[in-house]
């Protein structure tokens, strides 16, 4: 046992080494070949690591080869397979913009459409958190958007409107939390103003429509109820009026203790008017 123990872990440890090399040696001929003045040679490695998934070695290549081939037959194809190296690189941000190149360069191209869904997908891929900056989502929305409106019979239609409608929901997120976030620190004005935009703005949109209104009758409750008495009248009935339309809307909502407070509001809220007369 020991015997055969030891000759595996020897066999191990030669083709270890055997790999080694290889590597070696294959990285070697690649930093040789980036440096040489060979283009077609180059081309011709950058297309067979590009298809044998070699993304690193093929993003150095087609990057090395894109300002020889520019203005020849083979920019095109250089330059699209430079953005789907990034791609398959994962560096999405990178990839995005040389697709977006690409459409601004080779707008007559065959592969022009491909080229302008891979760009918004790529800025999909990279659009952040909801609570981080969304340039690059609303970036990928606007392109998306562009790919909808030219290219309407595309097999990748339904792709991209699933991706518009996941960015755009996440948008819609961001804004209502931002919204929220008054309320939270007790900005109960700008809480009012900042949720009824949002209603405004996504009118469409019933996920965030109950608790929009929600917190719309608290913060003008609130805000009523901090005001000097000159101003608390009109804020009072302002809250009724909100209140009224939350209550016709969502009459049948379940949370027992929301509909008991918003109730003790209401009528508080209806009580103040009339002292104020």
């Amino acid at each position: 046992m020991k015997y055969f123990s030891t000759s595996h872990s020897s066999v191990g440890i030669l083709f270890a080494m055997i790999g080694i090399l290889l590597f070696s040696s294959c990285a070697s001929n690649h930093k040789k070949l980036l440096k040489s003045n060979d283009n077609e040679a180059k081309y011709q490695a950058a297309i067979k690591a590009y298809e044998q998934e070699n993304y690193y070695h093929a993003t150095q290549l087609f990057e090395n080869l894109i300002f020889y081939f520019r203005g020849k037959a083979q920019a095109e194809e250089v330059n699209l397979y430079y953005g789907k190296s990034l791609m398959g690189s994962k560096d999405y941000y990178s990839a995005g913009y040389q697709f977006e190149n690409f459409v601004r360069w080779f707008p007559y191209s065959e592969h022009t459409e491909e080229a302008l869904y891979l760009s918004a997908y790529c800025k999909y891929m990279e659009s952040p958190d909801f609570y981080l900056d969304q340039t690059l989502t609303i970036e990928s929305m606007k392109a998306f958007q562009d790919y909808l409106d030219k290219y309407p019979e595309s097999p990748r239609v339904n792709d991209a409107n699933k991706y518009f409608d996941e960015l755009r929901l996440k948008l819609i997120k961001k804004d209502y939390t931002t919204a929220y976030n008054y309320y939270k620190v007790e900005q109960y004005q700008a809480a009012h103003v900042a949720l009824t935009n949002f209603l405004t703005k996504y009118s469409d949109q019933t996920q965030y429509r109950q608790d929009a209104m929600y917190y719309i009758v608290l913060s003008g409750y609130y805000y009523a109820k901090a005001s000097v008495v000159e101003k608390q009248k009109e804020r009072w009935e302002s809250m009724i009026l909100d209140y009224e339309r939350y209550a016709t809307l969502f009459e049948n909502f379940t949370d027992k203790n929301k509909v008991s407070d918003l109730k003790e509001k209401y009528a508080y809220a209806k009580k103040q008017v009339e002292n104020l007369k």
